[in-house]
Order: structure tokens, then C-alpha cells, then sequence
């Protein structure tokens, strides 16, 4: 596990510093959904490893948000059709 530093990055540096990974942040700031700015308290490319690794260390901060530096990739959803019976 990495230290966490008190540095508040922007929206870009953190993109830049962590690109496609899962990052925790503290005390994060927001413009409506998108996030402007907060406190890497970790960082990793599973989703589970960070916010386990970020729940550890986030009891300095009052307010924490995880959240992804990439682009979602799209689900693809593969189901088995059936014909329902129909009603009378």
C-alpha cells in the first residue's frame, strides 16, 4: 500500500497520474455528477482492491467517492429467450 498524500489534484491530474483505474478520493468536490477535484486516498485497476485499500485509509477525510479514470467499457448481456404463455 501506498502513502497517502494531502495533495488535492484536479479532475485531470488524476486521470493523467492514474489513467483506467478505480480511485478512491477524499473530501472530493463536485459540479453536479462530475468530479472537480479531491484527495487520491487510492487508487488500483479492480474496482474491489481499491475501495477495499480506500476504506482502510479513509478516516481522515469527512467525505469520500470512488470512482473510474477510463472510459466504461460497455456490458454485454447474453439471455435465454423464452415465449411466455399467453394470457386467456
Amino acid at each position: 500500500m501506498e502513502a497517502v498524500t494531502a495533495d488535492i489534484l484536479t479532475w485531470e491530474e488524476i486521470k493523467k497520474r492514474h489513467p483506467d483505474e478505480w480511485v478512491v478520493l477524499g473530501n472530493p468536490v463536485f459540479e453536479g455528477t462530475q468530479v472537480l477535484k479531491g484527495v487520491v486516498i487510492s487508487h488500483h485497476p479492480d474496482k474491489r482492491v481499491a475501495s477495499i485499500e480506500g476504506g482502510e485509509r479513509r478516516v481522515d477525510f469527512k467525505t469520500f467517492t470512488l470512482t473510474f479514470t477510463g472510459q466504461h467499457k460497455p456490458v454485454r448481456r447474453i439471455g435465454i429467450l423464452r415465449t411466455l404463455p399467453k394470457i386467456p
